[in-house]
């Protein structure tokens, strides 16, 4: 079981990770991210993570769970971000599409990106109701229980945030439904 030595400096720390456990943490992340440029930058945050963060490293656990710990908490919350999630429902939704129609699938896409970049661009308060709704396929009733906030407050950012996408997006040859 590996210990923190009381002569590892930050950057021996660093070396040692990259060395010891640098692939292994390159394919952990990649399963999380499944994009090869996504996982080169988080392997990067992690490193900068554990520089930041040797001092807090006591030595109750080994190192190598210690740095794997970090690496899926970054994974994590980088998942969890709306613009992540965003992205990763419209790539989801793409491959669900029939590919002998190229021009609607083409079509489609950019009509999703103006969406989820209008989405994006709204107020937090009113992208949390969209994502939760479109992306999580809450019911406005479980939305409220997830947010703490009231049923009517739901449905009235619901109803604004739609009629936010629609202002943002009536130039457009299609409607929301």
């Amino acid at each position: 079981m590996e210990r923190k030595e009381p002569s590892f400096t930050r950057d021996e720390a660093i070396e040692f990770v990259m060395r010891e456990y640098g692939e292994m943490l390159k394919r952990m992340i990649y399963t999380y991210v499944k994009n090869h440029h996504t996982t080169d930058d988080l392997f990067q945050e992690v490193l900068l993570l554990v520089y930041r963060k040797w001092d807090r490293f006591d030595g109750r656990s080994q190192l190598k769970t210690w740095v794997m710990r970090i690496a899926i908490n970054r994974c994590k919350d980088f998942l969890r971000s709306p613009f992540q999630r965003m992205k990763l429902m419209k790539d989801q939704w793409l491959e669900q599409t029939d590919p002998k129609q190229l021009e609607d699938v083409v079509l489609q896409k950019e009509q999703w990106e103006e969406i989820a970049e209008a989405i994006l661009n709204m107020p937090v308060k009113y992208r949390e109701v969209m994502i939760l709704t479109f992306h999580q396929h809450l019911t406005q009733k479980e939305i409220a229980e997830v947010t703490g906030i009231p049923l009517s407050t739901v449905k009235t950012r619901k109803q604004r945030a739609r009629e936010m996408l629609k202002e943002k997006l009536i130039e457009g040859e299609w409607t929301l439904e």
